[in-house]
């Protein structure tokens, strides 16, 4: 997501933001990535080369060649000084439960694991049951429960070692 994108997002200038990504984005998109847009913005003003680790959009490309927003997910910051990185995902309801999340979780750990990285980290709220089965199918360990300011509690898990082994 560009910073051209996600200030049109929070703008609610969806005409703006469609441009700039090249697709169609569902009206609610902005109140439903409020915080990150918040957050993200103030990274990126902060430090423009962390972007290529934070928000990517989920896009969609119907067979007529219509392309359609359809989620978001990136990591919360680039790599700490462990060299570890928290990812985090959503989908929009109507495109949940299709396998989306397990293939764009897939493709941005092999991204990291192409720029070096290779140490995961996510946080999921114990009633999350999509989520716990996508970073399930990866081999994440619990690691400890953690209470955040936005979204409560929420189970923390890691993997180390990308792809994963067994």
């Amino acid at each position: 997501m560009s910073m051209a994108f996600m200030r049109a997002l929070v703008a609610r200038d969806l005409p703006a933001a469609e441009s700039e990504i090249g697709a169609e984005v569902p009206v609610d998109f902005p109140d439903q990535l409020d915080n990150f847009l918040q957050f993200r913005i103030a990274d990126l003003s902060a430090d423009p080369a962390a972007q290529p680790w934070l928000g990517r959009a989920i896009v969609l490309t119907q067979p007529d060649g219509t392309r359609k927003t359809i989620g978001s997910v990136g990591f919360h910051a680039p790599p700490g000084p462990d060299g570890r990185v928290e990812i985090g995902y959503r989908v929009e309801p109507e495109h949940r439960r299709q396998g989306v999340a397990t293939e764009v979780a897939r493709a941005l750990f092999d991204w990291a694991a192409a720029q070096g990285v290779d140490r995961f980290r996510a946080s999921v709220a114990p009633g999350n049951v999509a989520s716990l089965a996508v970073i399930g199918q990866f081999g994440f360990r619990q690691v400890g429960v953690q209470i955040d300011d936005i979204d409560g509690e929420e189970l923390v898990f890691e993997l180390d070692g990308w792809p994963p082994t067994g």
